[in-house]
């Protein structure tokens, strides 16, 4: 398995490379796309002057500095949709990163892309984005159909349905999961918010009792229920941003599956977080090497899930539940 990471600014590559990304992917802030969309419509789902490179000869930077070192860079198009004057202006940057940039891949989510992209063929590889909606065997070999050479399955997904899907399909198309980072409450393919606006799921809602039918909710047990929910949110939203005593960030993971991952076919492992800050990055990518390290040692699933939770050392996190990405209940 591959560990794919993060990067939002060439000041982060050497540290990068240095602490082990397999792969890196990026988003792209050009200057033109704001100019005619504005900052209310993004080119990828990162805000673009926090998670995304700068510009197109920074990227060719960074790109040729990756390659040196063997390591692919992948671009992040997975806005839900774009309209057909957006499409058209992507499809010609597209151009420009293939012969210009020569970059690796493009992850996309909007499916008219997908399509205009399976009909030019440019030559790099298309990856599906979690956005992209891939819940079953069906869906896998649509988007392989139209040129998904990886799959990047939404964090809804139960383990035993990654189990299956890595199963049956492992062989003729990658499957990707997330490792560490930036959970949503929502299935995030559906969501039709924009975060341009602030992460609705992460809002601090208040709820109150418009129509009190006989069996509607009491007030204590619509406080309970708040309180339950906001528990839950803090978990998918890192913890509150938190780390542990030895500076590892804590937030939602699947490391305790990595062995089985690797076992059930699961081609790469992403770590979260565009927008994150260098030493939460580092942090990140930190720990998800160590934890691959046994993987890639043949650990046993179950010596990988111990590494992993001693290197958490927050059990009292873990035994709540909420901090898993992936769960079968």
């Amino acid at each position: 398995m591959r560990i794919v990471a993060p990067i939002s600014s060439l000041e982060e590559l050497p540290m990068l490379l240095h602490c082990g990304a397999d792969e890196l992917y990026c988003g792209l802030d050009l200057s033109e796309w704001r100019e005619r969309f504005g900052l209310h419509w993004w080119m990828n789902r990162r805000h673009p002057l926090r998670g995304s490179i700068a510009s197109t000869q920074d990227l060719r930077t960074l790109v040729a500095t990756a390659h040196d070192h063997g390591v692919p860079v992948h671009v992040a198009l997975n806005t839900p949709f774009y309209t057909p004057s957006a499409l058209e202006t992507l499809l010609r940057l597209v151009e420009r990163l293939v012969q210009v940039v020569q970059v690796d891949g493009l992850i996309v989510s909007d499916l008219e892309l997908l399509m205009r992209l399976a009909r030019e063929a440019p030559p790099l590889r298309i990856h599906l984005s979690s956005l992209g909606r891939c819940f079953n065997s069906g869906s896998v070999e649509l988007f392989r159909s139209l040129g998904a050479r990886r799959i990047i399955l939404p964090r809804q997904l139960r383990i035993s349905e990654i189990q299956g899907l890595a199963e049956a399909h492992g062989a003729s198309v990658e499957l990707e999961v997330f490792a560490v980072n930036d959970g949503c409450y929502f299935e995030e393919g559906f969501c039709q918010t924009s975060h341009a606006l602030g992460p609705f799921c992460m809002t601090p809602w208040k709820a109150s009792v418009l129509r009190r039918g006989e069996r509607g909710p009491s007030d204590g047990q619509l406080a309970l229920r708040m309180n339950e929910l906001r528990e839950y949110l803090w978990y998918q939203n890192n913890c509150g941003s938190t780390h542990t005593a030895s500076g590892l960030p804590n937030g939602p993971c699947s490391l305790c599956w990595l062995g089985h991952f690797r076992d059930w076919g699961v081609a790469a492992v992403k770590i979260v977080g565009r927008e994150g800050s260098f030493l939460r990055k580092m942090g990140s990518l930190q720990l998800v090497k160590a934890v691959m390290d046994e993987v890639r040692g043949g650990a046993s699933p179950e010596a990988v899930a111990r590494t992993a939770r001693f290197l958490r050392a927050t059990p009292e996190y873990c035994e709540r539940g909420y901090m898993c990405l992936f769960r079968d209940r």
